[in-house]
Order: structure tokens, then sequence, then C-alpha cells
């Protein structure tokens, strides 16, 4: 038997609380037709008996954070908290029970249970201490506040999912999908989880990039927004880092330090995440040919664009139409 535990907070996003239950339903319900004992314990947990998601909906929890054994949770999750921004999760962090929730989490990490979450929820194991030194990803728009606020975590928002030892983190809030398969094929096995998938129309995916818009990235660095404007301005043309600091008034090293506190990247590819970005724009809107597109954002050969977006987003240019 192995027992899940989901960790529910006021706010909690309804869609990833949802897809974290009914996913877990299903793989009950798989694990049952095959016979046997049951496989799946399914809780939940929270500060107080009701909690309130996003949506305003009530809903009682199994147990209470004074109340629970800690060892007896194979896997925890926390679904994605509902918070769109870093003032947000400042004003979640300083409530009491995000403080116990964070508690509870850091008791249950030295009891060595697995422990999972999803987009803003990701922010919750990182304010807890349970991240430092470990890769993790968080949505995409929240990357730069994650990235200021906890220096410590290799930061990756470009995957949908990332594991370091007993952590799971994943992105965006549908990412939670990518999430629960996971889980499920840890604890019932691959077969079930790739039966869930099929259940439920779930496609696994390996990349956020492809869904970015660098123009909501939470950040307020004016000399990267200033980059940003004059990269996008000159797309079509050659473009060099040099020239780069010199349009902002920068060395090159001063400009590299800026992106790379703002992005967690390099200025090269910052460049080319831009690039890539429209170019996925123009395929997705347009029906203009590769290599138009390529030549749109500066590269010559459609090859190495073709090559790029496989890389980068984990699709071919055909599949972004």
């Amino acid at each position: 038997m192995k027992t899940i535990t989901i960790l529910v907070m006021d706010g909690v996003f309804d869609s990833s609380l949802s897809i974290t239950l009914d996913t877990l339903h299903a793989a009950q319900a798989i694990l049952a037709a095959r016979g046997g004992a049951p496989q799946l314990q399914v809780r939940t947990i929270a500060a107080k008996a009701r909690i309130t998601t996003g949506a305003g909906l009530r809903m009682q929890a199994d147990l209470r954070f004074t109340t629970a054994k800690q060892a007896a949770s194979d896997w925890i999750i926390a679904p994605g908290l509902g918070y769109r921004s870093d003032q947000e999760l400042g004003a979640c962090f300083a409530r009491s029970d995000t403080v116990q929730a964070m508690r509870w989490l850091a008791a249950a990490a030295a009891g060595k249970a697995k422990i999972a979450a999803s987009c803003s929820a990701a922010f919750l194991l990182a304010q807890a201490g349970l991240l430092n030194g470990r890769k993790a990803t968080t949505a995409w728009w929240l990357a730069p506040a994650f990235r200021a606020r906890y220096p410590g975590v290799h930061l990756d928002e470009t995957r949908i999912l990332v594991r370091d030892g007993p952590f799971l983190t994943a992105g965006a809030a549908l990412s939670q999908l990518d999430l629960m398969l996971a889980i499920v094929s840890d604890v019932a096995g691959q077969s079930v989880a790739h039966l869930c998938s099929r259940y439920l129309l779930i496609d696994q995916r390996s990349s956020q990039a492809r869904y970015m818009m660098r123009d909501h990235l939470e950040h307020e660095d004016r000399t990267v927004i200033a980059a940003e404007r004059w990269i996008d301005a000159h797309l079509a043309q050659p473009m060099s880092v040099t020239a780069l600091s010199s349009e902002l008034a920068l060395s090159p090293k001063t400009l590299a330090r800026r992106i790379k506190a703002a992005t967690g990247i390099s200025p090269i590819k910052f460049i080319q995440r831009r690039r890539l970005s429209h170019a996925a724009h123009l395929l997705e809107t347009t029906a203009l040919p590769i290599e138009t597109v390529a030549a749109h954002v500066g590269y010559q050969d459609s090859t190495a664009l073709r090559k790029l977006i496989k890389r980068e987003f984990g699709v071919t240019p055909s599949t972004l139409r």
C-alpha cells in the first residue's frame, strides 16, 4: 500500500487540485480492475478542517498538520497555490497556515517522504529551505521572481518536470498532469501511468519553452527590458553581445551579470531565446514557410532553426502550426 498525501492550502488552484485527484482516482480504478488488494491510499491535509479554493469552493480536509504522522506518506503533493505574482506569494508566506505547512513539509522531508510541487507551489518548497542547492522548475512567468528570492536553487524554467533527489517540481498549472503521471509511474508502475494518460488524453511534454511569452515574465530590470526591446527590433540583423552592450552603454560583463540575474542564462542564450520565441509565434500564427520565418528572426539557414526548435522546445516546427 502506497500513501499519497495532498497538501491543500487556502487559495489552491482548482484545476491543479482536480488534476491531482482525478489522476489518482484513475490510477486506483485501473489497479482495482486488475484485482488484488487496494494499492493506493489518497488523503488531503491542511492547517484547518475546511479550506477555500482559489475559485471559492469549500473543501473538507482529511488530516490536520497537528495530527498527521509524517512517516505514513510515500509522496506528498502540493498543487499550484493559485497566486500569480511575487507580491501575492509574499503575502501568502506571511500567513500562519503557510508557516505551518512549511514546517510540516520540512519534517516530512526529514522523514524521507518524496515531495512534489507544481507552479507557484514550488515557491513553498524553496521558502521552506528544501530546494537549496537543488535543481527545480516553476511557472515560467514567475522564474525571475523565483530566481531573485532563491539564488541557491538551480532553476530551469524551460523544463516542465525537474526531479532532484526526493523532490519533483513542475512548471505552470497544467503541468500538474505531467507531475501526476510521474508520481503514478513511481507508485503504481509505468503501465498504469500509460493507461492513465490514454484514458485522460494526456500528452506528456518535456519543455515549457515553447509556451513562454517574454513580455509576461515578471521581472522589472530596466536593463533587461531595454535589451529585449532592442533585440526584438533587430531580429533579422546580425547581432552580437558586444553590439547589444554598446547600445545599452554597458560593458559586456555588466550586461551578462544583469541578464544572468534576471533570467539565469547568458546574453548569447538570451538573444537566441528571443529569436526562437518570435519564430514560434510566427509559426503558430502565420502560414509563412520555415525559410521565411528563419530569415525574419536572423537565421540564414532554416535547418539551423529547425534543429534549435527541436532542441529547445522538444517539438518540430510543423508541430507548432
